[in-house]
């Protein structure tokens, strides 16, 4: 198996994962109104949620669909939509963001909408990667020869972001892990 490949699918589970985490996180801040550590693990969350995939997670898989385009399947509407989905995810990311840091601010948010905007961001995550899991990984997997995938190496050399290094990149995984362990924690 690629190692581009096993890190997308690794990347999925991972959001999988912190999703879980966040869904206890929201019903530990519903339970404890503006809990300092509780939000602060939310805002680590969302900083994940903001900078991970649209730095890295975001831009291989477009590579690697590229790529997939170039197959002999009729799968451009589902690619298409997979990318806008990846814009309207982001929005949603920045829409979540400002709302929790409002709250983080002590300014005024409505419960329902900072609860129910979480509650459709999450819907919207996991939706995304139903799709992206059920229709263009596994044909990714079939489809992509030695060549694609060292096609998509060199691509992704040119067109990675220099902020987005192997060092920041470590960053994320740690954040992952710190909250991916807070999950196991509480839900014991």
């Amino acid at each position: 198996m690629n190692g581009i490949y096993r890190q997308l699918c690794d990347d999925h589970k991972h959001m999988q994962n912190l999703l879980d985490a966040f869904e206890l996180l929201l019903q530990e801040l519903a339970q404890q109104d503006r809990d300092p550590a509780t939000l602060s693990m939310i805002l680590d969350a969302l900083d994940y949620f903001s900078v991970y995939p649209d730095q890295w997670h975001h831009p291989v898989e477009d590579l690697v669909f590229e790529q997939l385009l170039g197959k002999p399947l009729d799968i451009r509407d589902v690619v298409e939509q997979i990318s806008r989905e990846h814009r309207a995810i982001a929005e949603a990311t920045r829409s979540m963001n400002r709302l929790f840091y409002a709250v983080a601010n002590d300014a005024a948010v409505e419960r329902e909408q900072l609860f129910s905007t979480a509650r459709e961001y999450i819907s919207l995550q996991r939706e995304h990667m139903r799709k992206e899991n059920e229709i263009l990984l596994p044909l990714v997997n079939q489809y992509l020869t030695e060549t694609d995938w060292e096609e998509v190496t060199a691509a992704l050399a040119d067109r990675q972001s220099c902020h987005f290094h192997r060092g920041v990149k470590r960053l994320y995984e740690a954040i992952y892990q710190d909250l991916a362990e807070n999950k196991v924690t509480t839900a014991c």
